[in-house]
């Protein structure tokens, strides 16, 4: 992968996390606290002559602060592999058998604002988020001969990397500092909309389980 595609790929990756550290020093005061999660996603694939439509198992961290009664920012990075090849200008899913794909580290990187609805007080609640959220691929693995700068900088045009989130989830109060929640995620494709494909073509969806650290 050549250094001004790596480049493509990690300045937005950077310019994210950048303005995520500057809204927590800006947001110590209403940190709420932490939530690891483990998350299923089926990831949409169209095109009949690649891999079938992956499963993809995503690992991460979120943080949660308070914007007033009820409602909250609920900034979230996870992390998932695929093998991805090039043909015909387009980056796809690859078979494991495949031999010349790029495995592919992506980071999912999200900012949502979310609203909190009690179903039984300190106990049990339900919170719904919006926000955007963006999937920076990586490739950092080249098996045979895959063109892994191709593949990551097709991720780059187009904005393929832009996406609108809704989450929902089941929230356990276990104790005041600790909680168990049950997590639906959908990832819109927004790039769609200027890159058309079929609507489910690069949407992702699926669920999770999360574990809550509260202050």
């Amino acid at each position: 992968m050549s250094g001004s595609a790596r480049r493509k790929i990690l300045l937005p990756a950077i310019l994210v996390l950048l303005v995520a550290s500057a809204s927590f020093a800006q947001e110590t005061r209403r940190f709420r606290g932490v939530e690891f999660f483990r998350d299923t996603l089926w990831l949409g694939n169209s095109d009949g002559d690649s891999a079938p439509s992956p499963i993809l198992g995503v690992w991460g961290a979120g943080a949660s602060f308070s914007l007033g009664r009820d409602f909250f920012l609920l900034p979230e990075m996870g992390f998932y592999g695929l093998d991805y090849f090039y043909r015909d200008g387009k980056a796809l899913p690859a078979e494991i058998e495949y031999a010349d794909a790029a495995g592919t580290l992506v980071v999912l990187v999200d900012s949502l604002a979310a609203r909190s609805f009690s179903i039984t007080p300190d106990t049990l609640s339900v919170t719904l988020g919006t926000g955007p959220a963006f999937s920076f691929k990586i490739p950092i693995v080249r098996h045979g001969d895959s063109p892994a700068g191709e593949v990551g900088s097709y991720f780059i045009q187009k904005m393929r990397f832009l996406h609108w989130e809704i989450k929902a989830a089941l929230e356990w109060n276990l104790t005041r500092s600790l909680g168990l929640s049950i997590r639906l995620r959908t990832l819109l494709p927004v790039y769609r909309i200027w890159d058309p494909a079929p609507f489910y073509d690069g949407l992702m969806a699926g669920a999770g389980l999360g574990l809550r650290l509260r202050i």
